[in-house]
């Protein structure tokens, strides 16, 4: 467990068209005004540079304006193969 499983269940799992996920943590805005999550162990905000056509799916190439790096010991960032039995919340 690397206490983010909720997180990613909550943000990968549910869909959003009828769920308020962010009422449901901690965060604050970044900066320009990104959601942060509190209970992420890392993280970055940037500038958008390249959207990229994923099918269903839209990704985004940012250049980094702010990061936080880990600051608490613990097991390695949260990574795919610790997600995939998380069903999504819209098909692909």
């Amino acid at each position: 467990d690397h206490g983010e499983d909720r997180l990613a269940e909550l943000f990968g799992g549910e869909t959003g068209d009828s769920v308020d996920k962010f009422a449901r943590v901690e965060w604050r805005p970044s900066a320009d005004g990104s959601p942060l999550l509190a209970d992420a162990r890392a993280w970055f905000a940037g500038r958008i540079e390249t959207r990229v056509d994923a099918g269903d799916h839209v990704g985004f190439v940012l250049a980094p304006t702010e990061v936080c790096p880990p600051v608490r010991p613990a097991p390695a960032l949260l990574r795919y193969r610790d997600v995939k039995e998380i069903d999504p919340g819209h098909p692909a």
